[in-house]
């Protein structure tokens, strides 16, 4: 391998950057992820290094971030993740409403980091720094194209449009009209940000797991008592449409109450989530935001099987074999109720093959080894 360092920086969110991190590693890659801070869920805790405590005052956390800007000076590659430099812009919608004092403070830190942002871009052309950018979610995903172009969306974006989103979808146009400029290469990893994307990005599925851990088991189901165990997990009520899907559950209640039992799996601690998705046959992901989430992909990697609204219009995103492989059970919420019933009386062993082909999917697409690999071609890292 070449003697250079790589560095996956400022977020932790989703993981995904820390195990592309590892598996460099692995390749014999100097490779180190650093994060602002720890993330509340747990993934991304292993990062080589955490800039600032959440327990660090205003003051300290900004001096530390300052410095770590030597990261500049000490890695010849960057792989940003969460479409963020160190110094993402502040966005201005937060000042917008705050008057006297507070509107000083808020107004002259929008200012600060945005001098250190563009300070920061800068030094990375000024060092010839080779730049990469992976796009996770709502660092990318503007109101205003979701309301107008898909049918069906996010709660939030279906809301009116008020000043405050529309800066918010100006201040992500504007930074990822920066990353344009000075990435050499662009990712994605939801489909649908690529309709905001510049043109030339590719899109990268999820490999935050580790397939030697989260190893497949059979569906519990128990076929003399056929009670079939649906969960759901959300981080975000609003997001996964879990008012919704919980609406559906008690619909079934009064006819197949007898035939299920429904797990909502919230609040747990990362390290004891293996442990929630293995007591549970299949997985209700989400009914509105298009695509599956990590959370989809662990729940496959146990070999679950797992129902997502999944938007036709993104697939020209997604490789065509990874389309023809995807083993989700698309739904919506006119579909959901439906598609439980033919769940909860499917035959045992049409569950148990349809786990075993979620499994096989994610070994095929979501191996982080093989991710990884790939990237490591495209980066130029060999």
């Amino acid at each position: 391998m070449k003697n250079f360092k790589i560095l996956h920086i400022p977020s932790a969110v989703g993981g995904n950057a820390q195990q592309i991190s590892r598996q460099m590693k692995l390749f014999g890659i100097q490779s180190y992820s650093w994060a602002l801070s720890s993330n509340s869920m747990g993934l991304g805790k292993d990062a080589d290094k955490f800039i600032y405590k959440e327990t660090d005052n205003f003051f300290v956390k900004e001096l530390k971030r300052f410095f770590s800007l030597k990261y500049i000076f000490i890695h010849r590659v960057v792989f940003f993740n969460f479409g963020s430099l160190l110094y993402t812009p502040f966005p201005s919608y937060r000042y917008t409403k705050e008057k006297g004092i507070n509107f000083l403070r808020l107004y002259s830190y929008s200012k600060y980091r945005y001098i250190l942002y563009r300070i920061e871009i800068c030094l990375l052309k000024l060092f010839k720094t080779k730049v990469f950018v992976q796009y996770q979610g709502s660092d990318a995903r503007q109101k205003d194209y979701c309301s107008s172009n898909f049918q069906v969306m996010l709660p939030e974006h279906a809301r009116s449009y008020t000043r405050k989103d529309r800066l918010k979808d100006l201040n992500k146009r504007e930074q990822i009209k920066h990353f344009d400029h000075l990435a050499e290469g662009i990712y994605s990893l939801n489909p649908d940000l690529m309709h905001v994307l510049p043109p030339r990005t590719r899109f990268l599925p999820y490999c935050h797991i580790d397939l030697e851990i989260w190893k497949s088991t059979q569906i519990s189901l128990s076929e003399s008592r056929g009670i079939l165990k649906i969960g759901h997990a959300p981080s975000n009520r609003d997001v996964k449409g879990t008012d919704r899907i919980m609406k559906v559950i008690q619909d079934l209640q009064s006819t197949h109450g007898n035939r299920f039992e429904f797990h909502l799996i919230e609040n747990v601690p990362y390290e004891k989530v293996m442990d929630a998705y293995q007591s549970i046959d299949i997985l209700i992901d989400q009914i509105y935001g298009g695509w599956y989430g990590g959370l989809a992909v662990e729940a496959m990697a146990l070999g679950k099987p797992v129902l997502c609204y999944i938007r036709e219009d993104d697939l020209k995103f997604v490789p065509p074999e990874m389309v023809k492989d995807l083993p989700i059970i698309k739904t919506v919420t006119e579909t959901l109720k439906r598609n439980l019933i033919s769940l909860i009386e499917m035959p045992y062993k049409d569950l148990v093959d349809l786990g075993k082909k979620s499994r096989q999917y994610v070994e095929k697409w979501h191996c982080p080894r093989k991710i990884v690999r790939g990237l490591i071609e495209e980066m130029n890292l060999c």
